[in-house]
């Protein structure tokens, strides 16, 4: 378990930065979104834009001395305790009319990410956990309540466990995983399938960045899992990692291993 670095005040200030993205987002929802590329080929949308601008001014307010990493504006401040903001994960979603996108925040002191939420606001929900707190679903109009504690599954075999995948490019990790009896599958949100127990791990291959991975490492962790980056930490800026309920974490590393798969970076 983290040692408990964060409190109530940290976790109340992560909510209303999720509040004010969806808050900033929702309304481009019934426009036709106008987006563009970037230079790594994904799309940027100005809903992206107006909820970062209302999560930046919020922190500006109420942390001026917090460092941040946004991801449409890089680093914005340096500190020992850092924010990471993915205003709008899933714009791909977002511009073409799906459901599945939302706000990633999450909570950095000394190098460890201690906070973390992914919300899903046309589903007016969040799931969230910080260090020594426990991880939660909760409700938009609640988000603090703690109604459904997360817990990931029993599982405790590769043999017939099921297994999300991320990836960026052709990958080799269904194979390994069948050669071991698991199930891959490579559509949904794994992370909030893995921490409601209806999968039993995650890989993440060759994709992702610290925004994308920050809210999901604690998540993992406080429902009782586990999580180990491409080079063997819990880093999320390695563009890659394991996540599992924590009962098969070492036979997955394992197979992994065995098959030589390269997950991210290792610097």
């Amino acid at each position: 378990m983290i040692p408990c670095t964060v409190d109530d005040a940290d976790i109340e200030l992560a909510h209303r930065l999720v509040t004010a993205a969806s808050t900033a987002a929702l309304p481009h929802v019934a426009d036709a979104v106008a987006h563009r590329q970037k230079r790594d080929g994904s799309p940027v949308s100005d809903a992206d834009l107006a909820a970062e601008a209302a999560m930046l001014d919020l922190l500006r307010e109420a942390r001026p001395n917090d460092g941040v990493l946004s991801e449409e504006a890089g680093v914005v401040a340096t500190g020992r305790r850092r924010w990471l903001l993915d205003p709008i994960d899933g714009t791909v979603q977002f511009v073409s009319g799906g459901e599945e996108w939302g706000t990633h925040v999450a909570l950095e002191v000394d190098g460890r990410i201690v906070l973390g939420i992914i919300s899903r606001p046309l589903r007016e929900q969040r799931w969230w956990a910080a260090a020594g707190h426990g991880a939660f679903h909760d409700i938009d109009a609640d988000p603090t309540a703690r109604s459904a504690r997360l817990r990931t599954s029993a599982t405790t075999a590769l043999d017939g466990a099921r297994v999300g995948l991320y990836r960026s490019s052709d990958s080799h990790v269904p194979e390994v995983m069948a050669q071991c009896g698991a199930t891959t599958a490579t559509q949904g949100s794994h992370i909030l399938d893995l921490v409601e127990g209806r999968i039993d791990a995650v890989v993440s291959e060759r994709c992702g960045f610290a925004w994308d991975h920050a809210p999901a490492v604690i998540l993992a962790i406080e429902s009782g899992g586990d999580f180990t980056d491409p080079a063997g930490g819990v880093r999320p800026d390695l563009q890659g990692g394991i996540y599992s309920n924590g009962r098969l974490h070492g036979a997955l590393r394992d197979a992994l291993a065995v098959a030589s798969i390269e997950l991210g970076r290792t610097e």
